[in-house]
């Protein structure tokens, strides 16, 4: 069968996306259908503006061609609830079913899902775009529960991410007190919603007033980059290590050489980042938003802090500090969860059925 799947560039060198590494993963591991990347949304460096909305109406035209000329189809519709999202996807989705095309919509998280204060006409789109039999996929139980509660949807399943495992695999991690000094990791988009601020103003009280001695590595770009490079090498000199993108061998390499990931974000679907970073071995500190919780038991396998408060960030670094015992705990931990529920084989078994659901 002939998918047509939607997503951002799957170039990392051009965007750093989650939907595009979920994305990328499907189209390599799932050969038993012939997938069709369009691709929606900018690329990193592009500009708004008006050119930006004349690219937008091109592609309406584009994606009817597309679906006119593709034979034995089905359209995998990627769609995070947001506001940019929103406005620039439900036309597209509106015109698939208009068409008659059979459709699964896979929603990636977004400010909307969690949020109770929704803007009127945002609420008109997403209803109207998802009120109807093709099924839909979320991240999590959350999720699908307030995707029913507040758009009355149907035939909602959950489906988490998952992740190439075989570097991983290969990878055991050796705590020991050789190895114990707190290599903390950011990987993902550089923005104000991921809490870049909250991190910078808990490394400034770590510095200031805890003198302990880590690594903060920060991986991706974004819109903050501009500003917060320079704040993080003059706060922290050496100690601050911008790997810039990162993907295949050198993603791999920085999962190995770091054992903190730290992301502190306001709203969240699952993200792949943490997944990876998981199955490493490494001790998560994030936020309790989006699907996380269904990964992260606080304690267990990782720390969940509160949102938007430098302070939670520095007591759990502070937990951490020089504690190897919880180290191991929560990183072995984080590695047999992902490893036991997050199988790429059960992934795709169990997508294969939601396309064949009628």
């Amino acid at each position: 069968m002939n998918i047509i799947i939607t997503a951002p560039s799957l170039n990392p060198k051009y965007n750093v996306s989650g939907i595009s590494s979920v994305v990328n993963f499907i189209i390599d591991k799932n050969q038993k259908h012939n997938y069709l990347h369009f691709q929606i949304g900018k690329i990193d460096k592009e500009k708004g503006g008006v050119g930006r909305i004349i690219g937008i109406i091109k592609s309406y035209f584009k994606w009817i061609l597309l679906l006119n000329k593709t034979k034995d189809k089905l359209v995998h519709f990627n769609f995070p609830l947001d506001n940019k999202a929103i406005i620039r996807d439900c036309p597209l989705i509106i015109l698939t079913k208009l068409l008659n095309v059979k459709m699964i919509i896979h929603i990636h998280g977004g400010s909307y899902i969690q949020s109770n204060d929704i803007p009127k006409w945002a609420a008109f789109l997403i209803k109207h775009a998802l009120s109807d039999n093709n099924p839909k996929i979320v991240l999590g139980d959350n999720e699908k529960e307030n995707l029913i509660q507040k758009f009355k949807c149907r035939n909602v399943f959950v489906l988490p991410n998952s992740l190439n495992l075989d570097d991983a695999n290969l990878y055991q991690r050796v705590f020991d007190q050789t190895n114990n000094k707190l290599k903390i990791l950011f990987l993902g988009r550089i923005s104000v919603d991921k809490g870049i601020a909250f991190i910078f103003d808990a490394f400034k009280i770590l510095k200031e007033k805890h003198q302990i001695d880590f690594e903060f590595y920060m991986a991706g770009k974004g819109q903050e980059e501009e500003e917060y490079l320079p704040k993080f090498r003059n706060l922290l000199g050496e100690k601050f290590i911008f790997e810039g993108v990162v993907f295949g061998d050198k993603k791999n390499k920085l999962l190995r050489e770091t054992n903190t990931f730290l992301l502190p974000s306001f709203f969240e679907g699952l993200p792949i980042s943490l997944l990876e970073a998981m199955s490493y071995a490494q001790v998560a500190i994030v936020t309790n938003v989006g699907s996380i919780p269904d990964v992260i038991e606080s304690g267990e396998n990782g720390i969940f802090i509160e949102t938007k408060s430098a302070q939670a960030i520095v007591d759990s670094i502070l937990k951490l500090n020089n504690n190897l015992t919880l180290l191991k705990k929560l990183g072995e931990k984080a590695k047999q969860t992902v490893f036991t529920d997050y199988n790429p084989d059960n992934y795709i078994k169990k997508l294969n059925s939601i396309y064949q659901y009628e």
